[in-house]
Formats: structure tokens, C-alpha cells, sequence
């Protein structure tokens, strides 16, 4: 098989391993929410970039492309304060002789609604003492009072965690192949104090990518590649179905110590979520991510992106071995009046910011 061939083949096995018909839809979302600040301000084309600890995310192949170690950490508060969004992330070069360098990563992924206050299940209340009896059923009946006290609740926490270790090579001097095993925790709590729902998951992601030149970067990432298949503690099960992310990057130098990155993906689901994508022709359904970056001198960077029907922005600080960056992201900034999403305005807009170190 030749080398130009890859991409290819990573299309046709996407194609054949989705299944649509047997998978859950929206199982283990989560896992779709961008992260890092420096992506997400590029509207999450960064399946060329990929060239930082986030690499195993967005692209494991990524990971060989950075000279030191180098760790993430990440918090974002999605819609508002309605979701704490964190993830970390290291990777660490493993050496290796020229065109055979490889890189080793590890990270955590937790999306979380915390202090949520429980309440009893229906059948748990006690007449007269959780709530007002008025028709002497003994069975609160929608309408009646609740008698229920701030000291009888008790605050618990849903959460969707995702644990990664990733591993990357290069094939010569162009090419570059990583893949995630990725594990899948999820807790959503029951009416009983301390009783928690929870689901078990494990799933693997491949990526590549080829740089024809040291100014364009192709990529690719089949994530969920063999389905990724979810357990939950009280019988069900959920299947998660393949999706494949493209992408090309093309680096600029206008002037000394400028330099100036566009990236555009193209997002492809298996999944007919016709609603609210892009393009769609019979089950299959494509959004395009593209997003610029500038940096001067290796010290401040601004960055711009739109992602599907999202705008988003943020910018970069560095010195030394440290780094922190900030990005925004307005939902539906390009499906305003919109018919089919007439509450859009009112998805307050996701911050997210990010601290790393290098050495």
C-alpha cells in the first residue's frame, strides 16, 4: 500500500465501521466538547495542528512534533457556570533514531454539573411529612406541596470522566501515526444518599498525519474506530459509533518574527444528525471548523475561528517555559434568528482558559 493511500483508508474504514442503525446516539457526548484554549479559539481546526500537549485529543500523531515534555491544564465553564469542564493533559518524547522519533501521552477528561441538590423520588415521600396530602391518597399527586427542608436534600455531583494514554511515531520524515486506548467513566447520582448510576467504557482512536512541506500539515483522527461500547450499572448499554476528522494547515512567515497559521477540518458524523449540521447527504453529515492563528515573536499569539454555527476567539501568552491561554465561544453567533433554535441567544458564552509548562 502506498503512503498516499492512508487517508483513504481511513475513510473507507470509518465507512464500513459505522453502524448508525445499532449506535446510541449523542452516547458519551462529552467526549465531542473541545478542548484547550488555543484549539477552541481557532474553532477547533486543529486536526493538522496538533502540536501540543492537547495533541492526544486532537490528534495523537501530533504528538511527535513536540521537542520537550510538556503538561496542560485546562478549566472551562460551558454555557455560564452550568458545566465545569476540566481536562489535563503531559507528553513526553521518547527519542528514537531520525524518522523513527516517538512520543508518549496521558490524559483526563471530566465534565461535571456539581452541587446539584437531590431530592426524594416520588414514591419516597412521606405524607404529611414531605409533602401536603391533599387528596389522602398517600401518593404525592403533581400539584401538591412539597414539605421537603434545605437539611433533608443533599448535594451531589454527575459527572462524565474519560481517561487517555496515547502513544505517536514518526514513518520517515513526512509521515506521523498515534492512537488513543481510551477508558470511560460516567456517574449520575440516585434519590438515595451517596448511591450513584454509573457506566463503564473503553474505545481506541487513530490519527495520522503528512507534511508535504514545513508549511502544510495534513491530518487525519477516526476516533471510536472499532465502536466504542458503554456499560451501565443498571443493565443498558450504549454503543458509540466512529466519526472522522480531516484537516490541512498552512503556516505563514509575512514578516520577521511574525508568523501566521490557517487550519480548516472537516468534521464527518455517521450518525444523521441532520438537525443541526452543516452539509448532509442521506445519513452521513459534515461541519467545517476553520480558524486562524498569529504569533509574534514566539510570545503573544491571537487567534479567530468558527466552528459549525459557533464564533470563537482567544489569545496566547509565552515566556520561557510557560504558557497560559484564554479562548471564547459564542454558541449560535451564526444561527442568530435561526427558526429551528429560537432560544440560541440564550446559551451564554463558554470561557476557557489554560496554563502549561515545558522542559
Amino acid at each position: 500500500m502506498s503512503r498516499s493511500s492512508v487517508p483513504l483508508v481511513l475513510a473507507a474504514a470509518v465507512s464500513l465501521l459505522a453502524s448508525p442503525a445499532f449506535a446510541t446516539k449523542y452516547a458519551a457526548e462529552f467526549l465531542k466538547i473541545p478542548v484547550g484554549p488555543r484549539a477552541m479559539g481557532m474553532g477547533g481546526a486543529f486536526t493538522a495542528v496538533a502540536d501540543d500537549a492537547t495533541a492526544p485529543y486532537w490528534n495523537p500523531a501530533g504528538m511527535v512534533y513536540l521537542p520537550y515534555r510538556e503538561v496542560i491544564v485546562q478549566h472551562s465553564e460551558q454555557f455560564g457556570n452550568l458545566l465545569n469542564h476540566d481536562y489535563a493533559s503531559a507528553v513526553f518524547p521518547l527519542g528514537g533514531p531520525a524518522g523513527r522519533e516517538a512520543a508518549l501521552g496521558i490524559s483526563i477528561n471530566r465534565l461535571a454539573t456539581d452541587d446539584i441538590p437531590i431530592t426524594p423520588r416520588p414514591e419516597g415521600l412521606r405524607p404529611a411529612f414531605d409533602f401536603q396530602d391533599d387528596n389522602g391518597n398517600g401518593v404525592w399527586d403533581p400539584g401538591e406541596r412539597l414539605l421537603i427542608k434545605a437539611d433533608d436534600l443533599y448535594l451531589a455531583s454527575a459527572s462524565d470522566l474519560a481517561g487517555m494514554v496515547s502513544y505517536a511515531r514518526h514513518h520517515g520524515t513526512r509521515w506521523t501515526f498515534g492512537g488513543n486506548l481510551k477508558f470511560i467513566r460516567q456517574s449520575i447520582p440516585d434519590s438515595t444518599r451517596g448511591a450513584h448510576v454509573t457506566s463503564f467504557g473503553a474505545g481506541v482512536d487513530v490519527g495520522a498525519t503528512y507534511m508535504p512541506s514545513d508549511a502544510v500539515t495534513i491530518g487525519a483522527i477516526v476516533r471510536d474506530l472499532t465502536t466504542t461500547y458503554i456499560a451501565w450499572s443498571y443493565g443498558p448499554h450504549e454503543i458509540v459509533s466512529p466519526t472522522l476528522d480531516t484537516g490541512a494547515a498552512f503556516t505563514f512567515f509575512p514578516a520577521p518574527h511574525h508568523a501566521l497559521t490557517w487550519a480548516i477540518d472537516l468534521a464527518w458524523g455517521f450518525e444523521r444528525r441532520r438537525l443541526d449540521s452543516q452539509i448532509t447527504i442521506g445519513g452521513q453529515t459534515w461541519d467545517v471548523r476553520t480558524g486562524l492563528e498569529y504569533w509574534y515573536r514566539n510570545l503573544v499569539a491571537l487567534r479567530a475561528g468558527a466552528a459549525g454555527k459557533d464564533l470563537d476567539f482567544g489569545l496566547g501568552l509565552r515566556y520561557k517555559h510557560f504558557g497560559a491561554d484564554y479562548a471564547a465561544s459564542l454558541p449560535r453567533f451564526f444561527a442568530a434568528g435561526d427558526s429551528q433554535f429560537p432560544d440560541e441567544q440564550n446559551l451564554d458564552i463558554t470561557h476557557q482558559v489554560a496554563l502549561g509548562v515545558s522542559w
